[in-house]
């Protein structure tokens, strides 16, 4: 792993089967819904974090939010565990991490955000 620094941006350049990839930060805020026990809602928390290292990525600090009310109704639910969690991945296999996420039965919302 090389990094580069040009004028106040830092990128992180690591070679993978001999090809140049730009790793970058991101952060992913998911909710599993509230009718789930907390010990299924943890499951549901490693798998996705086994879906961000099959996509080549490295999971760093997951911060587990508990369970709180929706502000409105999320498919005809009111509550669910909140999960923050950051990572570092290949920009080239977000999209494909976020199908991934997408399809997962237990997990009601997502958001997946590249931090500067």
């Amino acid at each position: 792993m090389e990094s580069i620094s040009l004028s106040n941006i830092s990128i992180k350049v690591h070679y993978y089967e001999q090809q140049l990839i730009m790793i970058n930060n991101y952060e992913m805020m998911f909710i599993v819904p509230g009718t789930v026990s907390e010990a299924e809602s943890t499951k549901v928390l490693e798998n996705v974090h086994k879906e961000i290292k099959a996509n080549k990525g490295k999971v760093g600090e997951t911060d587990k939010w508990g369970k709180r009310k929706f502000a409105y109704k999320i498919k005809q639910l009111t509550e669910g565990y909140y999960f923050l969690t950051n990572f570092e991945i290949d920009g080239a296999n977000v999209k494909e991490l976020s199908n991934s996420i997408r399809i997962m039965d237990n997990v009601t919302r997502y958001l997946i955000v590249k931090l500067a």
